[in-house]
């Protein structure tokens, strides 16, 4: 795996949600012991996550959280061993998927 293998984490929908998800997210992460390093960039608009992968994406932990805030939008994408790809996770269920590049909705 290269040193350039990352992934983001996108969440977004009811702003008045996001301090409860962020925190019940953050809950879920510091118990995961393959949780991988990663820094958090939030907006008023969006929260976001970046991973720099090693062992692998945290997929448990968003389709938890997202289960209880069913109103959020969870989308990612990732480069891995240079294959790219991503997912759309709302409700706790994945809505969409995609393999390469992702094209302008």
């Amino acid at each position: 795996m290269s040193s350039k293998d990352s992934a983001v984490v996108r969440v977004t929908g009811s702003v008045g949600r996001f301090e409860d998800f962020r925190e019940r997210v953050r809950w879920l992460l510091v118990r995961d012991p393959d949780t991988d390093p990663y820094t958090e960039h939030h907006s008023a608009s969006v929260l976001e996550y970046r991973f720099d992968v090693v062992k692998g994406i945290p997929f448990p932990s968003f389709v938890a959280a997202s289960t209880e805030f069913p109103e959020l939008r969870v989308e990612a994408a990732w480069d891995r061993d240079s294959k790219k790809g991503g997912v759309v996770i709302e409700g706790g269920r994945p809505v969409e998927k995609w393999i390469g590049e992702r094209s302008p909705a």
